[in-house]
């Protein structure tokens, strides 16, 4: 059976993702002790029609009904080779700012207080941590943008995820960039009427930036930087990494050279997700 065990914080994405893998055929279960997960798959392999592919979230509430989560993951793993366990998760603020959202409690926090359950879990969650395959940092994706890595890692597997994004520095960075390039040695269009009310997707400004020649080299550099490095970051187990393109306001320059390096990348042999952050500040 072809298992994908989903796992992770609360409020990181767990839902979707199963939903993803429910309408790319997968049968879908939420909250299932390890343990039972065995016995479902020994049971299916006494059926006429046995279920071929299952995806299934373990999450905190796991270790009330489990002893020993570490030892029936390996186990289910052991007995069942194609099981892959995905670990979601999610930068505190993100969490958050998500609950706020929501207007929920967080279900491990005193008194539902989020950042008391946030603490927690990640304690409780550690000893999953260790025996899972793929980690899938959700902190800047919308659920779209999830469901897109989802179904691009299902013909894709074992890929390194690359975030492609812009900012603007105005609006402040974030802990989760892994490289960050700072497009304001470019001329900025801010200052030319006709380009101001204009973004980085506009072709009447692509065309303006386009005309300096240092373009093409830092793309062709930053192009080569990454590539190089990826391979290693893969050695180390590290299977997503975000490139960030920076300028003041985070709608001209940035998004324009974030556009650039998505075209060059997007047919490599990567999942590529695209986003420019401060867009609905555009």
């Amino acid at each position: 059976m072809k298992l994908k065990i989903i796992t992770g914080l609360s409020g990181s994405g767990k839902t979707t993702a199963l939903r993803t893998y429910e309408d790319m055929g997968y049968y879908a279960m939420d909250n299932v002790p390890a343990y039972l997960i065995e016995k479902f798959i020994e049971l299916n392999k006494m059926q006429e029609s046995p279920i071929e592919k299952m995806a299934v979230v373990i999450d905190f509430r796991s270790h009330t009904l489990d002893n020993d989560i570490n030892k029936s993951l390996l186990n289910l793993k052991e007995k069942n080779p194609d099981t892959e366990i995905i670990y979601l998760y999610c930068n505190d603020r993100e969490i958050l700012k998500r609950y706020n959202e929501l207007r929920r409690p967080h279900p491990l926090g005193e008194f539902g207080n989020v950042s008391d359950g946030i603490i927690k879990e990640r304690e409780y969650l550690k000893s999953i941590m260790k025996v899972s395959d793929r980690f899938i940092d959700t902190s800047n994706y919308t659920a779209k943008e999830l469901r897109k890595v989802i179904e691009d890692s299902s013909y894709k597997k074992d890929k390194m995820i690359v975030n492609i994004l812009s900012f603007g520095y105005k609006n402040g960075m974030s802990e989760d960039f892994d490289f960050v390039f700072d497009m304001r040695f470019l001329p900025n269009p801010f200052y030319i009427d006709e380009l101001k009310d204009l973004n980085g997707t506009n072709i009447k400004l692509k065309n303006y930036l386009d005309q300096f020649e240092i373009i093409n080299k830092v793309e062709n550099d930053i192009y080569d930087f990454i590539n190089n490095l990826i391979p290693e970051f893969i050695n180390q187990g590290k299977n997503t990494i975000t490139i960030a393109f920076g300028c003041t306001g985070g709608k001209h320059r940035s998004v324009y050279m974030a556009e650039r390096m998505y075209e060059r990348m997007k047919n490599d042999d990567y999942i590529i997700i695209k986003k420019h952050r401060d867009k609905d500040k555009w």
